[in-house]
Parts: structure tokens; C-alpha cells; sequence
């Protein structure tokens, strides 16, 4: 069938009834068409949740997923919803030997393409000097095609080896959130090391870290501080305190040890206004020495809530488990909240055995109060 013969009505209709992966091969076969293509966009894009880059650092291959909202979910990974059925498309290191490419111009890039009956879905290629061009140029590419509305985001979480020195590869990509994963052993336990990653680096919306070496403190300033979502494991050691200056909102600690008067001066800070003001969840776990959070609740000033009353269930949606769009922080019931001087607003604050735990509340106290009567 050649679309081209067909009036623009009618291939405006076509175009608006094929699936996601039929659009994006056709999208390549010339200037006209991939205008076509976006001026349906809006109809064309409307079911699409996502577009999902998953990125293997071991042998630098990436594969796009597209995630559809018509579609039922399948749970098949340990991260996420997807299967071989979303792939529209992967994105590899270019094997010289292969010899059925063909190129494409996308956006005055000419980039190496293989179309196998193996796989319905089209395979880029980049060369290691080219890498970061390639995969914006297929990027920009996505982005006219479905529209710059849909969510799309990029990971590299998984943990390593710590004998082995991965540096993940975070290109500089428009309208894109990433999801990191350290190993802080080795390379990256050198402050000056982890400073100059996250610096030359696009802000991470999630950041996973993997604490086992001892680290200097990192800079009030840093770019690792703005990330949203931010989860750490430090089961051996005492890390710096990743805590003090995050502006996020949310935060995972799992820990060895923390001091009585830096978790008090954390709750101050916020009560204050000083601080954490885009905070929505606290959730720090203390393995060791962490008999003095029996008393804690008392010693910074917590309100209570009538033991007669049942408070509300507190949950925000997370993304620490990064495609999960069910996922939740732990639900938060408590008969004990703080008050922000700054504009009254209420956070629940508990102690469950060796967790201390935050929940912010979008309401003032009397809102909150309100929800008890």
C-alpha cells in the first residue's frame, strides 16, 4: 500500500489506527511522512504512559520500551511492567562486520539501522566516539514523533561488582528523568569522583547508592542533593550524612548508625522552615545504636493525637522502584505529628522498631484536625 496515493484525509485516518511501532518505522521513510506523523500526535500519543530507556552499562546496549496504557500489565521483571512486546526499539554498539544496515538521515544524523525478521522492532547502531549523538538524535526523533507530553525516562540502576569500575552513561537527553545506581567502593567513594559525575551529569530524579567504603562529606552545594527520590544502603559503615542538605522529596536510609542530635537537628530544620521544604516521606533505619528512638518521639516536641481517634492512612506514590506506577511508601498511621512554623503544615512523625518515619501532609493543622472529627 502507498500511503502517499491516498488523500491526506485518508491517510490521517490510517495514520491515526496504527499501532505505536508501524508509526515510528514509517516515520523513517521520509520528511513528509514523519510530518504527517506528528500532526496526528495528539490522537497517535494519547494512550502512551511512557517511553522507558533501559541502559546496560555492561556491553552499552539500550533498549526502548513503550508502554501503553490500552494494554493490560504484565508483571515479568523485577522492575517493571514491561515485556518484549513494548520494544520499539534497540540501540547497540555497531558491529563492523554486520552488512545489512541501512542509513537514515534523523534530524542530519546519518545513523546505521538493521531491520531482521528476528525482530520486529528496528535496531540502531553508534559508533563508542558518536555514542552520546546517536542516542540523541533517535531521542529528538521520539519526541516529534510522540509528542514532548509523554513521560520518558532512563535507567541504569542496577548494582555492579564493586571490584569492577562502571561509570554510568547519562547522555544529555530533553524532557528526560534518570534513574542512577552507585556502587560507592572504589572509584566512586572518592568525594572529588562522585562530585565530578553528578556535576557534569543531567540532575537524577532517583538515585540508589550503595554504600561500603567510607566517604568525605559532600558539598552543601552538591547536584546530588537535588534529585527527588534519593534510597541509600550503608549496612557496614558510617556514610557522611546524606540527609542534611537533600531537597527532594523522598528519602530511603538504610544505616549502620545516626547520631541523636543530627536526626533531631533534621526534624528542627523542618519544623522550622529552613529545610526540606519539598519533603513528602522520611524513612531512616537504624541497625545499630539506635536505643535512644524509644524516647525520641517525646524529645522533639511531637503533638498527639487522641489514642480514642483514628487517624488517616498516609501513602504518596514513589519512585524508588522506578516503572512500578502502583508503587507507594510504606502506609504511615500515627498518633504523632510536628507542625511547620512556616505555614502550619502537619507531618505525621513514628517510631517502628528501629525505623524512624516521616509522612508530610499537603493540609495545615487545622485541616488535619478536621480529618479526625
Amino acid at each position: 500500500m502507498i500511503l502517499s496515493k491516498y488523500p491526506f484525509v485518508i491517510q490521517k485516518e490510517i495514520i491515526d489506527n496504527m499501532n505505536h511501532l508501524d508509526l515510528l518505522l514509517l516515520s523513517f521513510v521520509s520528511k513528509n511522512m514523519k510530518k504527517l506523523i506528528m500532526s496526528s500526535q495528539k490522537k497517535t500519543s494519547k494512550s502512551i504512559r511512557s517511553i522507558e530507556y533501559q541502559y546496560d552499562r555492561m556491553d552499552g546496549t539500550c533498549v526502548a520500551y513503550l508502554i501503553d496504557e490500552s494494554k493490560p500489565l504484565v508483571k515479568y521483571h523485577r522492575r517493571s511492567s514491561r515485556t518484549v512486546d513494548d520494544v520499539i526499539m534497540s540501540i547497540v554498539k555497531l558491529d563492523e562486520d554486520e552488512k545489512d544496515t541501512v542509513q537514515f538521515n534523523l534530524l542530519g544524523k546519518m545513523i546505521e539501522f538493521r531491520f531482521s525478521d528476528d525482530y520486529k522492532y528496528p535496531i540502531a547502531s553508534y559508533l563508542e566516539c558518536d555514542k552520546e549523538s546517536v542516542f540523541q538524535s533517535m531521542h529528538n526523533h521520539f519526541l516529534d514523533v510522540f509528542g514532548d507530553a509523554v513521560e520518558y525516562n532512563w535507567e541504569e540502576p542496577d548494582w555492579k561488582d564493586p571490584s569492577e569500575f562502571f561509570v554510568p552513561f547519562i547522555p544529555k537527553l530533553k524532557n528526560v528523568s534518570f534513574f542512577i545506581g552507585l556502587y560507592l567502593d572504589g572509584h566512586f567513594a572518592d568525594v572529588r569522583n562522585f562530585e565530578n559525575f553528578f556535576s557534569s551529569s543531567p540532575v537524577a530524579k532517583t538515585i540508589q547508592l550503595y554504600v561500603n567504603k567510607k566517604m568525605k562529606p559532600l558539598s552543601p552545594e552538591s547536584k546530588f542533593y537535588q534529585a527527588e527520590y534519593v534510597l541509600i544502603n550503608t549496612p557496614i559503615i558510617n556514610g557522611p550524612n546524606f540527609v542534611r542538605h537533600f531537597r527532594g522529596r523522598q528519602i530511603i536510609l538504610n544505616c549502620n548508625r545516626y547520631r541523636k542530635s543530627e536526626l533531631i537537628n533534621v526534624v528542627n530544620r523542618w519544623k522550622s522552615g529552613e529545610a526540606f521544604q519539598n519533603l513528602e516521606y522520611v524513612q531512616i533505619r537504624i541497625c545499630n545504636d539506635n536505643r535512644y528512638l524509644h524516647t525520641f518521639l517525646n524529645e522533639i516536641g511531637a503533638k498527639f493525637i487522641n489514642a480514642n481517634r483514628q487517624p488517616p492512612m498516609h501513602t504518596v506514590r514513589t519512585l524508588f522502584d522506578f516503572y512500578d506506577k502502583n508503587d507507594i511508601t510504606y502506609p504511615l498511621i500515627s498518633h504523632r505529628y510536628i507542625v511547620r512554623e512556616t505555614d502550619n503544615r502537619v507531618a505525621y512523625v513514628d517510631v517502628i522498631e528501629e525505623m524512624f518515619l516521616v509522612g508530610v501532609w499537603d493540609k495545615t493543622e487545622e485541616e488535619f484536625l478536621r480529618m479526625l472529627e
